[in-house]
């Protein structure tokens, strides 16, 4: 599937000339995976077996080629390890770049696994519902940044990416896609971003520290989930079976959000795009094309 979907998108007779269009040996590829709903709802190790094997056809040195994403121990739960020999596998958390720094209005409550939080004596949730106290303001206000750093392996590691998102929606924002998947899961300091879901998911990727070295998208979504997500929940799932690839990844999460949006109001919830919203402000920002009426799908069985 993953063969026949690059081939498609690139238009090269062959797997190997289709990665060698987007990739060549001498660059350091990352795969961008997502693994927030580890084990289950996770990017399957499968498609990126199949993504490493195709590069490898190209010429990139299994060396060369990176496995990524926030939290060593969700990768390792979704079945990624170094020890596969196809990829090395890396993580963000305790690996931010202090020169890649995103700015943004809305400040967020620092806490641990961000790159300035100091470990300071900060009250936990109930203590924050039980006491007001002057001192517990100033503790807490003492660890808030409008800050955010961008993951070193995006920013020093990797020359190309292939992002590996999945299908999926967010409780926080309506859709963990394509856009998600390279901006909220690459930098600390993210779940005041999430608040504020349009138009701060646009404005990073529009970012070219976050954008400039990604080559395709490709989505699994053998397993869809429509609702419950980032963590997950079975009784939201479709065994759906599909793979989709595009070089456009506001299109991506355009076809995504419909089929989620479908689901859904079969189960008579609300539609994910109500919530999803960035998707057409990032069409507002020229970063791709969310008008479903102008977008080529092409269903490749």
């Amino acid at each position: 599937m993953v063969d026949e979907l690059v081939i498609n998108v690139t238009g090269e007779p062959s797997v190997a000339a289709a990665w060698s269009s987007l990739v060549k040996p001498t660059d350091i590829v990352g795969i961008k995976v997502c693994t927030n709903g580890a084990p289950l709802f996770s990017t399957r190790p499968e498609v990126v077996n199949a993504i490493a094997a195709g590069l490898e056809e190209a010429g990139v040195p299994s060396q060369n080629i990176i496995v990524w994403d926030r939290e060593e121990r969700l990768l390792k739960e979704a079945g990624f390890r170094s020890a596969a020999g196809r990829y090395r596998v890396f993580w963000s958390e305790g690996n931010y770049d202090p020169k890649a720094v995103l700015t943004s209005a809305v400040a967020g409550k620092l806490i641990w696994g961000d790159m300035l939080f100091v470990g300071k004596k900060i009250p936990t949730f109930k203590e924050e519902l039980a006491t007001k106290s002057p001192d517990d303001k100033r503790m807490m206000s003492d660890n808030l940044s409008s800050e955010s750093y961008i993951s070193k392996v995006l920013t020093r590691q990797v020359t190309k990416v292939i992002n590996v998102p999945v299908l999926s929606d967010n409780a926080f924002c309506g859709l963990s896609g394509a856009l998600y998947n390279m901006t909220v899961q690459n930098v600390d300091n993210w779940r005041r971003l999430l608040t504020e879901p349009d138009p701060a998911i646009p404005e990073m990727y529009a970012d070219p520290q976050i954008s400039a070295k990604v080559v395709l998208h490709v989505m699994d979504g053998l397993v869809g989930l429509y609702a419950g997500a980032p963590i997950g929940n079975t009784n939201y799932a479709v065994q759906f079976g599909t793979l989709y690839a595009s070089k456009d990844p506001v299109a991506l999460d355009a076809i995504a959000l419909k089929q989620i949006d479908q689901w859904r109001t079969q189960s008579k919830l609300d539609r994910a795009s109500k919530d999803a919203k960035y998707v057409e402000t990032a069409f507002a920002y020229q970063l791709g094309n969310s008008n479903l009426a102008k977008i080529d799908l092409r269903d490749l069985r």
